[in-house]
Parts: C-alpha cells; sequence; structure tokens
C-alpha cells in the first residue's frame, strides 16, 4: 500500500484477512516473514489514517487483535521463517518506530528466551523437589486407589483404540473390556459416577439399552444436580464417538439453563469437529459473551483463539 493514497475501509479488511491467513499459517511461510511484516505496517498506517477522521474501527482492531497475539506467541517461529539477519537489515533499513512491535519480535524474543532461561534455573532445583514429592505422594497412595487410577488408564486406553480400529469384532471385544474394568472400578469406588457413565455409554452403543438405563439412573444418583450428571454424561458420549447422543445431553442442559458456559463450549467442540463451522461460531461466540460477563479469564483468550480459527475456514461468501 503506497504512503501517499488513502486505503479504503475495504482495503484494510482484506490486508487484515490476509495478514490473518499468513499469521495463522506462519509455518508454512518461510521466506515471507517480512512480507508479513510489511503487510502489518500497512494496515497500521491505514488505521492511523481511518483513526484520524474517527471511523468506527472496532470489528477491525478485535480480529487483528486476535493474530497480533497470535503472531507475539509464535514470535520464535517468526524469526525462524524470516531469518535473524533478514529481520536486522529490514528493521535497520526502515528505522520503524518502537510502537510498530513487529519489527522487533526478533530482539522481544531473545528477552523472553533468557529470563526463561532464568527462571528454569532458578526453579531447577524446585522442579526436583516437587517431583520427588508427588512420586512420594503416589508411592504413599494406597493400593485401592492405585488401582483405581490404574484401571482409568486403561479404559482411556481402550477408548482411543476403539476409535480408531477398523475390525468391528475387535471393537466389539475392546467394549467388552472396558464395560468390564468399569466394573471393577466400581467394585472399589462404588460412589464414582464416571465408571457409571462410561459403562452406560458403551452399554448403548452395542444396543444393550436396558443396562444403559440402568447405569445412567444409578450414576444420577450420585450427582448434586441433573445439568452436572448430563454434561458429564455429554462428555463420554463424545469421548466414545457418539456425537449425536452427546448433543442431545446437551440440549437438555441448554432447555434449562440456556446460559451454561460448559454445555454451550462442548457444544461448539462437537460442532467443529463436525465441519459445521458456522453452528460452532455460534457456540463459541456464546461463550466469549457469557465468559466475559461472568469473568472467566482463562476462558476468554482461549474462545477468542477459537473464534479466530474458525473465522478462517467459514466460506469467503458467509459473515
Amino acid at each position: 500500500m503506497a504512503e501517499n493514497l488513502n486505503p479504503s475501509l475495504d482495503d484494510i479488511r482484506n490486508l487484515i484477512e490476509f495478514y490473518a491467513k499468513k499469521v495463522a499459517n506462519l509455518k508454512d511461510q518461510k521466506g515471507n516473514g517480512i512480507e508479513i511484516l510489511n503487510i502489518r505496517t500497512d494496515i497500521e498506517r491505514g488505521l492511523i489514517y481511518f483513526r484520524s477522521k474517527n471511523a468506527y474501527l472496532d470489528p477491525e482492531e478485535t480480529r487483528l487483535g486476535n493474530f497480533d497475539s497470535l503472531l507475539k506467541k509464535q514470535s520464535r517461529l517468526l524469526v525462524k521463517v524470516t531469518g535473524k539477519k533478514a529481520f536486522i537489515d529490514q528493521r535497520s533499513r526502515l528505522n520503524p518506530p518502537t510502537e510498530y512491535w513487529w519489527w522487533w519480535l526478533d530482539i522481544e524474543y531473545e528477552k523472553n528466551q533468557k529470563k526463561t532461561i532464568q527462571k528454569n534455573l532458578l526453579h531447577f532445583g524446585i522442579f526436583f523437589v516437587v517431583l520427588f514429592l508427588v512420586y512420594f505422594i503416589f508411592l504413599r497412595l494406597p493400593p485401592q486407589e492405585r488401582r483405581y487410577l490404574d484401571l482409568n488408564s486403561s479404559i482411556e486406553k481402550k477408548i482411543d483404540q476403539s476409535l480408531i480400529e477398523p475390525d468391528q469384532n475387535i471393537v466389539k471385544n475392546i467394549y467388552y473390556d472396558i464395560i468390564q474394568e468399569c466394573e471393577q472400578a466400581l467394585t472399589l469406588f462404588p460412589e464414582r459416577p464416571a465408571p457409571l457413565l462410561i459403562k452406560g455409554a458403551i452399554s448403548e452403543k452395542i444396543n444393550h439399552l436396558s443396562d444403559a438405563q440402568a447405569n445412567f439412573n444409578q450414576a444420577m444418583t450420585l450427582y448434586p444436580s441433573q445439568e452436572d450428571f448430563l454434561l458429564d454424561q455429554a462428555t463420554w458420549y463424545f469421548r466414545i464417538g457418539m456425537k449425536d447422543q452427546a448433543k442431545d445431553s446437551l440440549s437438555a442442559v441448554l432447555k434449562e439453563n440456556p446460559d451454561s458456559i460448559g454445555a454451550l463450549n462442548l457444544l461448539g467442540t462437537i460442532y467443529e469437529e463436525e465441519n459445521n463451522y458456522v453452528e460452532a461460531l455460534k457456540a463459541y461466540t456464546r461463550v466469549l459473551e457469557l465468559a466475559e460477563n461472568q469473568n472467566h479469564t482463562t476462558m476468554i483468550p482461549v474462545t477468542k483463539m477459537k473464534i479466530a480459527m474458525l473465522q478462517l475456514r467459514l466460506p469467503m461468501s458467509l459473515p
């Protein structure tokens, strides 16, 4: 973009989209690092012009901010695809102001790297102390608890195996093994609902519907509320690959509590896995609204990033 021409707002939006796609696929941009930095400079110059005209830029600046955050997080990769010497040479030629932070990411990365090394050295001894304590505590776990954890680990591995095994006869045997291990876990701790939910979902998958309902009914009595039960049920349905059933459980939650962040977030994840990006975007957008209203500080940046990445996957004809 020439400095002496006034860009249109559409020009700025197109540049932001171009910038966003390159940042989102930074690992494939070898040799194009300087181009990305120049695009970001053109965007900034355009925004400065429109700010001088008191234009409303919130949507553009919000979207740009999402990918600026991603670029900062990937400063190491940016330096790698750009080349240290190219970074320094181009900065020397342009002599950008310090507020053009993207031209100084190589220096910022080096500073952060030094701080990281110092922190690692500082906490090196602490790490081994903590490791020793964790190891010691684990060994001090009662045999019953250790056995329960081993069963949980085995169940998780078998679920993963069932999702990739092409032979349905083998999958069926895996399901029966999972049910058996759930029963062993329940013998150890009958008050823990997870084995009942897993057993119920697997029973439903192999069409043992009466067993499935009996397990779900028993599990429900172990939860403080039906919403908690349905959320965990949906989680295990999804984990086992039963997406339609998971969505049914989440619909039941949202019918009673439309503002359930947990239900909306999991629903967005399911839609995303189904490549239904429009519905996933709707779910995550609502999650972000609720997270901001309820000050869920850890969920806000994660959800913003999910939304930004989904927007890149939407067809160009959609908003």
